[in-house]
């Protein structure tokens, strides 16, 4: 579940605010997040402001401040409501709190901290620069793993980074029939990093499940982050701020209902990069070393490329999209079946 298509409300509690005692023409500026390196820009008029992110995420936005407390709402495509709870220190060069994005129904998809940093985020431009293949352990067992979704498939949901529309924009692990059975195939961190947020992603909660979606932004390329999907966390140290090395465990995709009531085996990785020109999603696949690429290989892989529908083929083949649903999964091939 990602944080696209919603109608966001921040909902901020803090310090009652006392004439002349704090001031309150400070909050303005870039402030970069802990989901996807989202940078969220505040401009202030006197105690009311106006934002934005560098993506289609949401359109802008407006607000009130009050002491140390901001109430911000903006309105996206979506119909889903994202509310959350900030604290701005004196300084106003941080913020943290806590959100919770609701459906129409009121329903909880996802629950987690929303924390900020003033200044712009890392940035890397995939335009003037290869994408380097840094990934030195894989995020899975991949002996567990059947088939693989390719780059922009027609598989689960649209999951696109405003750049391009109607596909999905990230790999679906699917595990052979015996180790859905026994649920335990393994989720790794695929880098040396810090877990920047940890949110409840509404999934398996009705069996019993602590399903998590996990954003880990990685030492070496701090423009990028890994988000792994469904995982059911070993223990509540897996939270945002923790350090992580790569092959570290973080949990296990699992059997969940979904909200037709059917039980769901994949679990999913994406990529997102922080550009000049905005979030861009990009394969995993391409930021894997030879070696591990290697060992898709030995499953039968010829190429980076047969996991990946160039933006080319997948225009001239659409998609039909409601919102995020698919309404049909396209004749393109969605899959690659492992040896």
């Amino acid at each position: 579940m990602k944080i696209n298509k919603i109608i966001i409300v921040f909902l901020l509690t803090g310090s009652l605010f006392i004439l002349c005692e704090r001031n309150n023409e400070d909050f303005a500026g870039i402030y970069c997040l802990n989901l996807q390196n989202l940078e969220m820009r505040i401009d202030q008029h006197g105690t009311d402001v106006m934002f934005s992110l560098n993506s289609d995420l949401l359109n802008n936005g407006s607000g009130t401040i009050s002491g140390d407390t901001l109430i911000l709402t903006a309105v996206t495509s979506g119909s889903e409501l994202f509310s959350a709870c900030l604290h701005f220190p004196e300084n106003r060069k941080t913020f943290t709190g806590t959100f919770v994005v609701k459906n129409s129904d009121g329903q909880s998809m996802l629950e987690g901290i929303l924390n900020g940093n003033k200044g712009e985020c890392a940035e890397y431009d995939l335009d003037t620069k290869n994408i380097p293949q840094f990934v030195e352990k894989d995020f899975t067992q991949l002996s567990k793993i059947e088939k693989i979704s390719k780059f922009r498939s027609g598989f689960g949901h649209s999951y696109t980074d405003g750049n391009e529309t109607c596909r999905s924009m990230k790999h679906y692990y699917n595990p052979f029939q015996e180790f859905r059975n026994n649920n335990m195939v393994e989720i790794y961190s695929p880098v040396d990093g810090i877990i920047t947020s940890v949110v409840n992603d509404g999934h398996g909660a009705s069996i019993g499940l602590n399903n998590k979606e996990i954003q880990i932004k990685p030492d070496d390329q701090p423009a990028f982050i890994f988000i792994l999907f469904h995982c059911d966390i070993i223990s509540v140290a897996i939270a945002s701020g923790k350090r992580v090395q790569a092959g570290e465990l973080l949990g296990y995709g699992r059997l969940y209902y979904d909200d037709l009531q059917q039980y769901v085996t994949s679990f999913d990785i994406a990529v997102s990069v922080n550009t000049p020109a905005g979030m861009r999603l990009i394969s995993y696949f391409d930021v894997l070393t030879d070696q591990v690429f290697n060992e898709y290989v030995s499953r039968g892989a010829n190429a980076r490329s047969d996991f990946v529908i160039t933006r080319e083929a997948r225009d001239a083949s659409p998609l039909q999209c409601n919102g995020e649903t698919f309404l049909n999964i396209g004749n393109l091939e969605n899959w690659v079946t492992l040896n």
